[in-house]
Order: C-alpha cells, then structure tokens, then sequence
C-alpha cells in the first residue's frame, strides 16, 4: 500500500500537483505509515507516541485503526494504545470526506493529447465530449456521493 501510494503520489509530483496532492493524501499517508510499522515495534508504542508520530489523524482516527488492528488470535490490544481520553470515538470523525477534492478540469474546446504519438481516434474525441458533459450534468446535480451510480465509457 505504501509503495502504490508512493508511486502516486511522484507521479504527481511529475506533473507539478505534488502540493496538492500531498495535502490531499495526508491522512491516507499517515494511515498506511502507521500499518507499515512492524507489529513487534508498534506494540512497544504508546498512544501518546503513535498520536505525536500520526498527528495527521485524528484522535478518533487513531483510535479506530488501533482498534481494528489484528494483533493476532486471543492477543488483546495492549493498554499503552488506549487514548487519554478513553475509548470514546466521534463517529463524525473517523472517515475522511472525499467531497472537497481537487477540481477536475477538462478542456472545454480544441482539446488535443500530447502523446508520444497521435492519439487519430474520433472516437476517443467523442468519448471525451461525452465524458465531460456526463460530469457538468452531475455538477449540476450535486448528487451525494452515495446515490452517484458508475461512469461508462
């Protein structure tokens, strides 16, 4: 998981979004550091040290992964993890909301690729055309993210 992110994350750097890609994957990078720590050293740290180390995440955020971490059968969770404020989870606060991404902006005309080599399919054209329509009609929708059904291309 964390070489994938990696790998996204200096592909966007590449192409000049590594600011707002680095702002935008912050607790998704946090997460997947945190899962990366080997299980005989993330059990000697306490929630205090995980919390300073991941300040990314929110208390609540913290404490989920914590909680939901697989230490193994019959292994409870140490009680070094267990945060200063107890158990108490805001459930608002666990998952992250994806509704404030980065805007996709699509060229509105005389859109062209530069690709290694020229891309003569009309049909791609149309499917592009069609593909931004299909996102200004959603925009205008603002349909929540739940009720959105599968882009088909």
């Amino acid at each position: 998981m964390r070489t994938n992110l990696d790998l996204i994350l200096d592909w966007l750097q590449g192409v000049g979004l590594g600011d707002i890609a680095a702002e935008y994957f912050r607790k998704l990078s946090a997460s997947a550091n945190l899962l990366c720590i080997p299980k005989t050293s993330l059990l000697k740290m306490s929630w205090d040290s995980l919390h300073e180390e991941h300040s990314a995440l929110s208390p609540s955020q913290l404490t989920h992964l914590l909680r939901n971490y697989q230490l193994g059968p019959g292994r409870p969770r140490p009680g070094s993890w267990t945060a200063p404020q107890g158990d108490k989870l805001q459930k608002g606060e666990i998952f992250a909301s994806f509704t404030d991404h980065p805007p996709l902006i699509l060229p509105s005309e005389n859109f062209r690729l530069c690709l290694a080599r020229p891309v003569p399919s009309e049909d791609f054209y149309a499917r592009l055309r069609h593909l931004r329509s299909f996102l200004w009609e959603r925009e205008k929708q603002r349909v929540p993210a739940n009720q959105r059904t599968a882009i088909r291309l």
